[in-house]
């Protein structure tokens, strides 16, 4: 692959990971409640489903997939789920802790990199969108290394965008100042995961 034909497919990649949407909300608690650690290992276990969906996608297998309404269907039902139980946690939750023992910020860490990777995983529409996408970049006589680093390029921009959300937000005067309103937050942040998951829901 030319830097000719990669050059537009990153960019493509990187405004599809800017995109508002449910990855921004959970990067954005996990980075508020348990500090830069727990965003930072969100982002890159995000990025790393978000591999996994378009090396699927760019290898021709994810295309049975779209062919098949049932299987499609049934991962945005389980991704609808999954994000109404972000965000209903989050709603219920108290206010964050932000003296984290090494223990705890261990777990937060943990349970970060879970939620990043199965809310990439558990998200159809992201497949969606590498379908429309590498339709255009994908050549069919493709060989297994260009597919690699069509699907590495995707990754490593989502991870690194949501990188750099994570340690923006991580900033000492940003980050205390959100903390002051770390209830609050955790409920907006939940609200918008549980309205996603409803839009996620009436979707076709």
């Amino acid at each position: 692959m030319t830097w000719s034909q990669w050059f537009p497919l990153a960019l493509v990649c990187l405004l599809g990971a800017m995109s508002p949407g449910p990855s921004l909300a959970v990067v954005a608690r996990h980075t508020v409640v348990a500090g830069t650690r727990a965003g930072v290992v969100c982002a890159v276990t995000h990025g790393c489903g978000i591999f996994c969906w378009a090396l699927l996608m760019v290898s021709g297998l994810g295309a049975i997939l779209l062919t098949q309404p049932a299987w499609f269907d049934t991962i945005r039902y389980l991704g609808a789920a999954f994000l109404f139980y972000l965000g209903c946690r989050a709603v219920l939750s108290g206010p964050a802790d932000v003296s984290l023992t090494e223990v705890d910020a261990h777990t937060a860490g943990r349970r970060a990199g879970w939620e990043g990777f199965l809310l990439a995983l558990s998200n159809p529409k992201v497949a969606v969108f590498f379908a429309a996408l590498f339709s255009q970049f994908i050549r069919p006589e493709a060989t297994l290394a260009e597919q690699l680093v069509i699907a590495s390029t995707a990754g490593a921009i989502d991870t690194l965008w949501y990188v750099v959300v994570a340690t923006t937000l991580s900033n000492k005067s940003i980050l205390a100042r959100v903390r002051a309103r770390a209830a609050l937050l955790n409920r907006f942040f939940g609200a918008i995961l549980i309205a996603l998951s409803l839009a996620v829901l009436v979707s076709r």
